[in-house]
């Protein structure tokens, strides 16, 4: 199984109708697609103008998602109530140019602002692709982050081979009443 099978497995059972999730990189629109069918409303970002391109032809059936053509820092920009769910799918856009990729500073910052934005409970699912340029460095800056502050990986999932992706699934706790 790859990650992107193992996430779309694992995301099914967590999100309903009455959620709000976003997909901090659209991509070509596939984690976007099982996003709409599953949530109330999706935000897809991604810095590439084509990228965006894709995911709505690839969504024009779809009357609840809203495309952001922006970087994924400027999320709390955009977003202004509590997320269920949020997703990234790191790297660069397939079959696209590989020289436009997520950078680690970039992401690190964007999943800062995404865990604020987090509701009690909401899951932030990432897949790092160490294998393309900059790929190891997003994956360390972010590793160290996440480990650093203690925040609660239910998930870890690789396919074994040498540079892999890693797809951690992350928990925000329910705050203490």
């Amino acid at each position: 199984m790859n990650n992107n099978t193992f996430v779309h497995k694992y995301i099914r059972p967590l999100v309903s109708k009455e959620d709000l999730c976003v997909d901090m990189t659209a991509g070509n629109g596939n984690d976007t697609l099982l996003l709409a069918q599953l949530a109330k409303k999706v935000i897809a970002f991604d810095i590439s103008a084509e990228a965006i391109r894709r995911s709505k032809e690839r969504l024009k059936d779809y009357d609840n998602v809203e495309f952001i053509n922006d970087n994924h820092i400027n999320v709390d920009k955009y977003v202004k109530e509590k997320v269920r769910l949020f997703i990234f799918n790191l790297g660069y856009l397939p079959h696209s140019d590989e020289d436009t990729v997520s950078k680690a500073e970039d992401t690190l910052l964007a999943f800062k602002k995404a865990y604020e934005l987090l509701n009690d409970g909401g899951y932030i699912i990432i897949t790092f692709y160490i294998g393309h340029k900059g790929g190891k460095d997003e994956y360390y800056l972010l590793d160290d982050y996440i480990k650093k502050n203690r925040l609660q990986i239910l998930e870890t999932y690789s396919q074994d081979k040498i540079n892999s992706p890693i797809t951690y699934i992350i928990r925000k706790p329910n705050q203490k009443r």
